[in-house]
């Protein structure tokens, strides 16, 4: 929709104003420039876009300027047109504050550590730019800092930089009592924890979820235990979600002190309750997180309270009445996914670690400084290839998990370190060996502080973690392609371009994925096919309308 408020002016009033504006032809005309190429990327007219610096700043952040094929430099120049149009209709700030600092200031910033004034200088400017002193600095004084980075700026991740502004402040003060003001900035939550630690609750609590957690790891291998030991993580979860089952029932006006062991979780009136609450935080319905709660609580209160059967069918009904609907790619996924509707978007994701190693052998920086995106093209490349989950990709060894025979290479991971316990052999094909030999020989050693086997090394000499991998993969996925794209949608995207291929190939898929069933593959992917499916749909009816529609004179003759 248009802008017509002259409150609220948009970046065409803003191209209107540049010509009238007090500056040279050529600042004009890149100001011109920018503003047009950045209208043009948003796919808007500048009319409807608002001359707003914290509108132009998140919708830049969401942008890769190596996706829409821009150098960094023309892109900092796209950043400054912009920046400086909004400048000429609204209230801009400047990204680089290099107003001089005040005497007071400059003493308080050179008696703290360096770490410090990297995140208080540019604070430390704009008070000093207001004539506003350590001593006559108020809480105002910091929120009018707050709102100017964040509404006037177009530099990016400006609520970072506040966080840390925040919590450098807040540490000058506690370190400095007598030279640095002593104004506290209160830190506003970004999630309401509602979990109480077990220190909350009786030790005889901790004491009972902590022999749940030994019987699921059964390392006895007691006939009472598990058939099969649970997973670390598995554990790790369980005990989270009895801690938050006991902190919902003390938000649910239950005595903490009567909150002993895990039969009172149990009960079926404290299992209702502990349900309740968390419906309630899901706006009033069931959700897959009251599912797997439901789930826990009972296995608990049947293998190891040992309820009788008459409770236990209770509980069994209560975990119907919340169960959801398994299977299937979730809404988010299926808009990731979309985009690779378009065989040339998928294409271009497919060849995008041999664009990765283009950029690294053009890039003239020194090796140990493009070591990581060698790295991470490494990893895309066996990925897309193999398409395994993000633990056992980080996790890679070079001897213990990729065996040489004759001239291929096989990634070989057993049983015991997948997921859902099924082995994985595939052979490296050709594409993705290559350039995995080529990060191994020109950049791998630059990552690596001692001698390890890790394919994707990380420190003292171990695997790189699976987040930090995931993370990184995640950012160069979205430099190079724009799309936001999280490492666990690699298995989707292979599912999915190879059922628009080979649609109805469920076992193939299966396989490849490793899932134990086919009712897992063809629950998760029957809905990729949907696209597919409309498509050949609708081409057989435009057949049939071509082949039997009649002709002119036809449905004259019918109409006489």
């Amino acid at each position: 929709m248009t802008i017509n408020d002259a409150s609220n002016p948009s970046l065409a009033d803003a191209l209107e104003a540049l010509d009238k504006a007090s500056l040279s032809q050529i600042q004009k005309r890149d100001t011109r420039s920018a503003v047009v190429t950045f209208c043009k990327a948003l796919g808007l007219s500048p009319a409807d876009v608002p001359a707003n610096m914290a509108y132009a700043r998140r919708k830049l952040e969401g942008m890769s300027y190596t996706a829409l094929g821009f150098t960094k430099g023309r892109w900092s120049n796209i950043k400054t047109g912009v920046a400086r149009a909004i400048g000429l209709v609204g209230k801009t700030y400047p990204s680089r504050n290099t107003a001089p600092l005040l005497p007071e200031w400059q003493d308080l910033l050179d008696a703290i550590p360096k770490s410090l004034i990297r995140k208080l200088s540019a604070g430390a400017r704009f008070l000093s730019n207001r004539g506003v002193t350590p001593g006559t600095v108020s809480l105002a004084d910091l929120l009018a800092y707050r709102d100017t980075i964040l509404n006037d700026r177009l530099r990016a991740n400006a609520e970072q930089a506040w966080d840390h502004f925040l919590w450098a402040w807040n540490r000058a003060a506690e370190r400095m009592p007598d030279t640095w003001p002593q104004i506290e900035i209160a830190r506003t939550a970004k999630r309401e924890v509602y979990v109480f630690p077990f220190a909350f609750f009786p030790e005889s609590f901790e004491a009972d979820v902590t022999a749940y957690a030994d019987r699921l790891r059964n390392i006895d291998l007691d006939e009472d235990g598990p058939v099969r030991p649970a997973r670390p993580a598995t554990i790790k979860t369980r005990i989270y979600q009895l801690r938050a089952a006991a902190s919902a029932l003390a938000h649910s006006d239950v005595d903490p002190a009567t909150i002993v062991s895990i039969a009172t979780l149990v009960g079926v009136d404290n299992f209702k309750a502990t349900l309740h609450f968390f419906m309630q935080r899901a706006g009033g319905k069931t959700s897959a997180n009251v599912a797997q709660m439901a789930s826990c609580l009972r296995n608990a209160a049947r293998h190891f309270v040992k309820v009788d059967d008459a409770h236990d069918k209770q509980l069994a009904r209560l975990c119907r009445r919340v169960a959801v609907q398994g299977g299937g790619l979730t809404a988010k996924n299926r808009d990731r996914l979309r985009p690779f509707d378009d065989p040339e978007v998928a294409q271009d994701f497919l060849c995008l670690p041999d664009t990765i190693r283009q950029q690294v052998e053009r890039d003239k920086r020194a090796p140990a400084q493009k070591a990581v995106d060698a790295q991470l093209a490494a990893a895309i490349a066996l990925v897309q290839a193999i398409p395994i989950r993000i633990a056992n990709l980080a996790a890679i060894d070079l001897n213990r998990h990729m065996k040489p025979q004759r001239r291929d290479v096989h990634l070989v991971i057993s049983e015991a370190e997948t997921k859902n316990r099924q082995p994985i052999d595939f052979n490296i094909p050709p594409y993705a060996l290559d350039i995995v030999r080529w990060y191994i020989r020109d950049y791998r050693p630059f990552l690596m502080s001692e001698p390890t086997d890790a394919l994707f090394p990380g420190r003292g000499g171990q695997p790189k973690s699976a987040h930090t991998l995931g993370v990184q993969i995640k950012k160069i996925v979205f430099k190079f392609t724009g799309l936001a794209f999280n490492v666990h949608l690699f298995r989707h995207f292979a599912g999915k371009v190879f059922l628009d291929q080979q649609p109805g190939s469920y076992e193939i898929v299966r396989q490849v994925l490793g899932h134990k069933r086919i009712d897992t593959t063809t629950s998760f992917y029957s809905g990729a096919e949907v696209q597919r499916a409309s498509t050949v749909f609708n081409q057989l009816v435009d057949d049939l309308r071509g082949r039997h529609s009649p002709s002119p004179a036809q449905r004259q003759r019918r109409r006489t």
